[in-house]
């Protein structure tokens, strides 16, 4: 077939995004929100050399896990990929997808246990960054359209947690009020990229920071008087400068307005201090689940030695620490090592070691040296694991 043919499929499977694939004379299509086991009317948008790209015109035969998207804007953003797909459907889709990554790519044929699901999946991520731009002479913030540089306006999204949504909407406001104007990728006029949150789930502290292009905002302690008084959570307020034109969207430099530069959280306990960069997780509720099942398959004892492989800021480390004798954490981001000391001493955690360096060469070092480990929790930031972590 060829580009503008119309034809009839049927969705086999999703990809890891939640496209459709659908096989016609051993030839794959990908469409963008169909379900597996649906049929429908379909239309080539673009061929390439070993797939090609269909458009769902019309379904005939609908899943009956398809759901209406609670988003009013879930199809033009594209932040979501599933939410046209019911709770019960993603669990089997993600319990499925882990289970095609471990026999396709790791050769491993275990049970995969059904993935544990959120009670209410809303409004729990605890980090927000949205784009603000100009659309019909109003400030807008949302998410920019797949590809483009065009931002969906969203004042309500039903992932973020409620405060951040309420914080980016009144930023918003008093941005047009002190006519404070947002940047604009393609002139490279005006001054604020992004609007981030961070929230402190069980703090209920906010950082609020405002990236710029420029190195000054006008107004910006106006700005900042008026939103810590109407949210006294707002623990800090700290103007990132980022002048690239790229799509990179924290710049190196910081400057505190409000507060001491950080907020904290809780986390199965243990108190975190957060910074700009730092890595936290960004749904506190299932983190939580998630570490505290990782525990209890690892069934460890108090005469145990835990590796903790791409520690971040210490998190698993040190909720694994009071279960075990003594547990390393091992990270290749400095500044994230510096977060997990000071982590480790703000809970007076004394038997965890932190090192900065690759986890691959260090786990090679460890054998090197002979050193028996009882367990290893690994949790990769990336795609994948440094191939020379797999030798222990």
């Amino acid at each position: 077939m060829k580009k503008n043919d119309y034809f009839y499929g049927e969705c086999v499977d999703l990809t890891h995004d939640g496209q459709g694939v659908v096989k016609v004379d051993n030839f794959t299509y990908f469409v963008k929100g169909m379900l597996v086991g649906e049929t429908g009317r379909l239309k080539v948008i673009k061929v390439l050399k070993n797939y090609a790209i269909a458009r769902l015109i019309e379904l005939d035969e609908v899943s009956k896990y398809r759901i209406e998207p609670k988003c009013s804007v879930f199809k033009p953003c594209g932040g979501c990929q599933l939410q046209h797909l019911s709770k019960e459907g993603q669990m089997l889709f993600k319990t499925k997808r882990v289970k095609d990554c471990l026999e396709r790519i790791g050769n491993c044929f275990v049970t995969v246990n059904d993935c544990l699901m959120m009670e209410e999946p809303w409004y729990y991520r605890n980090k927000v960054q949205m784009p603000i731009g100009v659309k019909g002479n109003h400030l807008v913030t949302g998410f920019y359209k797949q590809k483009s540089n065009e931002i969906i306006p969203c004042d309500n999204c039903f992932i973020q947690n409620k405060l951040s949504n309420q914080i980016t909407n009144r930023v918003k406001e008093l941005m047009e009020e002190f006519k404070i104007y947002p940047y604009d990728k393609l002139s490279h006029q005006g001054n604020i990229k992004h609007i981030l949150t961070k929230f402190g789930y069980h703090t209920n502290e906010i950082m609020l920071v405002l990236i710029s292009y420029r190195n000054k905002i006008k107004d910006v302690n106006k700005l900042v008087e008026i939103i810590v008084k109407e949210f006294p959570m707002i623990k800090t307020v700290i103007q990132n400068i980022n002048p690239r034109i790229d799509n990179v969207i924290l710049g190196e430099q910081e400057v505190i307005l409000y507060g001491n530069g950080y907020i904290y959280d809780t986390l199965l306990d243990n108190k975190y201090k957060i910074s700009l960069k730092s890595f936290y997780q960004v749904n506190p509720i299932q983190v939580e689940k998630l570490y505290s099942k990782a525990i209890e398959f690892a069934d460890l004892s108090k005469d145990d030695v835990v590796l903790d492989a791409y520690c971040g800021i210490g998190t698993i480390t040190l909720s694994v620490a009071k279960y075990v004798k003594k547990v390393y954490g091992v990270e290749i981001v400095d500044a994230a090592i510096a977060d997990a000391k000071n982590n480790a001493n703000l809970n007076n955690i004394n038997n965890v070691e932190f090192t900065c360096a690759d986890a691959g060469k260090y786990m090679i070092e460890l054998v090197n040296d002979n050193q028996h480990l009882d367990v290893v929790f690994v949790d990769p930031p990336r795609k994948d694991v440094h191939l020379n972590s797999w030798i222990i």
